[in-house]
């Protein structure tokens, strides 16, 4: 809700991400969980979020340690944090996906996506959002409203799929 842009990082989408996984791995420690960022930059905050919070808990220290080493079968399926531009071939049971864009410090929204924004850069989404072998969390500050600049295919596509994943979230299955 408070999330803010500033140079390709949400502080706020990171440290809510943490404590999702944090949940996760208390609620449900059999499943497996990767988490998107859609940069570079969103990636690393969340790297530094997670150790943040684990800093401060051991349990969720301890958990965290064993998710990274987590392998079933000889092949490696813990926790991963990716950007969009290296997800493609990961999956997991459970995705969490940090949106990353929105209003600046200066309340401002920029429609500048990064890769996005690019020719193709709706097939980047579509690698993203199909990475969930069972569930999706889409972890946004902004809206589908908040995105203007659909004439673009793939901020058109991100619109259209924040306005589903909104939907879905408030059980509007007509929408």
């Amino acid at each position: 809700e408070h999330g803010c842009d500033e140079r390709r990082r949400n502080r706020a989408e990171a440290d809510y991400i943490a404590h999702l996984v944090r949940a996760l791995f208390e609620s449900r420690p059999e499943l497996s969980v990767g988490i998107v960022a859609f940069s570079e930059a969103q990636q690393g905050e969340i790297e530094a979020a997670l150790e943040n919070l684990a800093d401060n808990d051991k349990e969720f220290r301890r958990r965290l340690d064993a998710a990274r080493e987590r392998e079933e079968d000889g092949q490696f399926v813990g926790l991963l944090v990716k950007n969009l531009e290296n997800i493609q071939g990961d999956e997991r049971d459970v995705i969490l996906l940090s949106i990353c864009y929105g209003h600046g410090p200066d309340g401002r929204m920029l429609m500048n996506f990064g890769p996005i924004n690019k020719s193709g850069g709706e097939k980047r989404l579509n690698v993203a959002f199909s990475r969930a072998k069972h569930h999706m969390a889409v972890v946004s500050s902004i809206r589908h409203g908040d995105i203007t600049n659909d004439y673009n295919d793939g901020a058109n596509c991100l619109k259209s799929y924040l306005r589903y994943a909104e939907a879905v979230s408030q059980g509007d299955a007509q929408t």
